[in-house]
């Protein structure tokens, strides 16, 4: 794709993400003006690139019409002349305003900008909140009536919408509680309604996570199938799955060997709540090396991939060439474990979050994917394999050639998902900045990562 079209459509999903947060929830006016003048200037440069050769022959024109008038200015004939319609001078005024009009008018259609005040869309906050309330009514009679008594979309998600929302007081449920609800796009192709039987399970074990409420199947009445939890009060989210993206310090002393201690007690696990691993990407078969040349089909079938890649290639030669020993136990895996699916508080770990992707795997994945960016700041190995030990993991989750492959595996698997990312953003499927942040800048992150993890496992093999 050339890059003034790919630009193009930058901007655009930028734009786009502005003013879709022009709503009427958004509470300061400064920061709706301040929204709005973003919106409007973002609308202007998109359509400056997109319109590339409009935009060139426009400024062809307006050269060739500023020449020229500088040209007939000089003339004093010409100013009085214009006061005569049929003169050259007024013929020719007249063929250069009509064509400026046209290039003005045609870019001007192009932006579009957007209203400081948008009409409510089917997917707004308030409509959102009435058909929840309408459903949760609905299901649990015993609620007073129009229960949610407000909704509020957090940022984030790329395969799951989440809202924070607050019900009436009442006997049934507790008052603060979060939705998630797929989005139409998911590159994980899991459902939220199926986190329902694992989180019960996990929760058993006396595992940090949101208490599992509600879960609905049925798409129809939210625009997607949605899983309902408690609110974890007082506490916000970690940080980014990227280590440098995060300021480590903040961090209790205490994170890193709870988040340790609860991913011993999940590999206590031998089999899925639901008795099937989640649907999704990440499921697959026993096999490693099935696993990845899944996703390596998947990654050659994308459409638009970001221009330099060859990470990811490398990452998949190493895999298949690599794999981990057979007769590896296989346990409940999180399979996405880091800070952006935690909550802190106080720097302490408060839930584990996002399960979307857990699934009977290798306990050595989790490891893993938890030490390559994150836990190797925090803790030294052996801090961590004692602490593990300690909690009832077993020492064959932590065998070093396993967790060099997983290593690589975590960040190539995750190559896959953010170029998937930057396809839809490319070709204009999703058009919002959350999209191309992943495409962009995620995508670039997981080359520098599976680089590294290739160089150190590289060295243990030839150890």
């Amino acid at each position: 794709m050339p890059i003034d079209d790919f630009l193009a459509r930058a901007l655009g999903s930028v734009h786009a993400t502005v003013a879709l947060d022009l709503r009427d929830d958004r509470q300061s006016s400064r920061q709706r003006e301040f929204a709005t003048c973003a919106a409007r200037v973002l609308a202007r440069l998109r359509v400056d690139v997109a319109e590339g050769p409009m935009l060139a022959e426009f400024r062809a024109h307006a050269t060739e019409v500023g020449r020229s008038l500088d040209t007939r200015i000089a003339d004093p004939k010409f100013l009085q002349e214009l006061t005569h319609p049929g003169s050259a001078s007024a013929a020719w005024f007249g063929k250069a305003v009509g064509a400026t009009r046209r290039f003005l008018d045609a870019r001007e259609s192009a932006v579009a900008p957007p209203r400081a005040r948008a009409a409510a869309a089917t997917r707004g906050p308030d409509d959102l909140r009435m058909r929840l309330s309408h459903y949760l009514a609905e299901r649990f009679p015993a609620l007073p009536p129009d229960p949610v008594r407000s909704l509020r979309v957090v940022p984030g998600g790329r395969g799951k919408e989440t809202s924070l929302f607050e019900v009436a007081p009442n006997a049934v449920m507790p008052t603060h509680l979060v939705l998630r609800r797929d989005l139409s796009l998911s590159v994980t192709g899991s459902s939220a309604y199926a986190e329902y039987p694992l989180l019960k399970a996990v929760e058993a074990l006396g595992l940090p996570v949101p208490s599992p409420v509600a879960a609905e199947q049925d798409p129809c009445h939210l625009g997607g199938s949605f899983l309902i939890v408690t609110e974890v009060i007082d506490a916000g989210l970690g940080g980014e799955l990227f280590a440098e993206l995060n300021d480590l310090a903040t961090l209790h002393e205490s994170f890193a060997t709870d988040l340790i201690g609860a991913l011993a007690k999940l590999h206590g696990l031998h089999e899925h709540p639901s008795g099937t691993a989640l649907a999704g990407h990440a499921t697959g078969s026993t096999d490693p090396l099935e696993m990845v040349r899944g996703f390596q089909h998947l990654f050659r079938g994308i459409t638009c991939k970001p221009p330099l890649h060859v990470a990811t290639e490398l990452g998949f030669a190493w895999l298949l060439a690599n794999p981990p020993r057979g007769g590896r136990p296989r346990r409940l895996v999180h399979g996405d474990v880091g800070l952006h699916n935690v909550l802190v508080r106080d720097g302490k770990l408060a839930a584990i979050l996002d399960w979307e992707l857990a699934h009977l795997g290798d306990p050595a994945e989790d490891i893993a994917y938890a030490w390559s960016p994150l836990l190797r700041h925090l803790v030294p190995w052996q801090r961590l394999r004692q602490v593990y030990l300690q909690h009832g993991g077993d020492a064959e989750s932590l065998d070093a050639h396993a967790v060099a492959w997983y290593g690589v595996w975590a960040h190539t698997r995750n190559s896959v998902y953010t170029a998937m990312h930057y396809d839809w953003a490319a070709r204009g499927v999703r058009q919002d900045v959350e999209c191309f942040n992943a495409g962009i800048d995620f995508f670039a992150r997981t080359q520098l990562y599976i680089a590294r993890e290739l160089d150190e496992a590289m060295a243990y093999v030839k150890e």
